[in-house]
């Protein structure tokens, strides 16, 4: 009998912490599902699985449905997210007349294997009848945030398609990212929030010291890291801070004039001109740092 009830004990010992990790791991996943957000009319969304840098990964296309032709701009979303929480970029550049491409990136942490994937992609998406009722016109825009950010740095450099790249609070590694801008012959924008860990206390900033580089840098002030996603979830925020709709608008504001003046030819303001009449913004030189 006294066997019995130690063999249950030492079972009912061993069972408490697996049904903890299972109800931490359950709560985590909550916290970090990301919202669903509905494709408004006016644009078509589907969902392709494309193979890139030899992993297929699912791949969605945002379609402008009154454009015969249009520019692309993929979209790439940072270290340990996904697609999901670009969605209303992906949402926003349609509606505003380009095909935007938001892809799931194959490589957790290689950010050259990403570059490369994003070159696949830009390749793949000018196939002929590839994206759909809007055929590219051939130009193609960058946008990333975080390590998301970094790796369309990279492929920016690289494509002779690319026509500029915005950075949403991009992060450096190694110092390739320096390296890359010196390489830089396309105009770039990066959009900064304020200093911590999650951006890397800002080490982007090393960036606007290449003599002549073609980038300009705002910040969003009291910005969060995860600000430019849309949707984000609640481990995001529980992780970087609170997101707000009103300072994510601001990173949307100045990436679309930015598009509009270098990828669709209209006139917008350069970004330091644009950042005079906003009190939201600040210009950063290269001698500033973030504090």
């Amino acid at each position: 009998m006294k066997k019995a009830r130690i063999k249950k004990g030492c079972a009912a010992a061993l069972l408490l912490p697996v049904l903890a990790i299972t109800g931490l791991l359950i709560m985590a996943g909550c916290a970090n599902r990301v919202p669903h957000l509905p494709v408004p009319s006016g644009i078509t969304k589907r969902t392709d699985k494309l193979t890139l840098q030899g992993s297929e990964v699912p791949v969605d296309i945002y379609l402008p449905q009154k454009a015969d032709k249009a520019p692309v701009v993929i979209v790439a979303h940072g270290f340990t997210r996904n697609r999901r929480v670009m969605a209303g970029w992906g949402i926003l550049l349609a509606q505003n007349g380009m095909i935007a491409a938001v892809p799931d990136l194959p490589a957790f942490a290689d950010h050259g294997r990403n570059a490369r994937a994003i070159g696949d992609l830009i390749t793949l998406l000018h196939e002929p009848g590839r994206p759909g009722q809007a055929a590219p016109t051939g130009d193609v825009a960058l946008i990333g945030h975080s390590a998301g950010g970094f790796a369309t740095l990279l492929a920016a450099g690289r494509e002779k398609r690319a026509r500029c790249w915005v950075g949403l609070d991009p992060v450096d590694f190694m110092g390739h990212g320096l390296a890359a801008v010196k390489k830089l012959k396309v105009p770039a924008l990066m959009l900064l929030a304020e200093s911590g860990a999650w951006n890397r206390h800002a080490n982007a900033l090393a960036w606007l010291r290449v003599p002549g580089a073609p980038l300009a840098a705002l910040r969003v002030r009291g910005s969060t890291h995860c600000d430019p996603e849309n949707p984000t979830s609640r481990m995001a925020e529980l992780a970087c801070g609170r997101t707000d709709a009103a300072r994510r608008a601001v990173y949307e504001r100045h990436a679309l004039a930015f598009l509009r003046r270098h990828l669709l030819g209209e006139p917008a303001a350069a970004p330091a001109e644009m950042a005079e009449g906003d009190s939201e913004v600040a210009v950063i030189s290269a001698a500033e740092d973030i504090e």
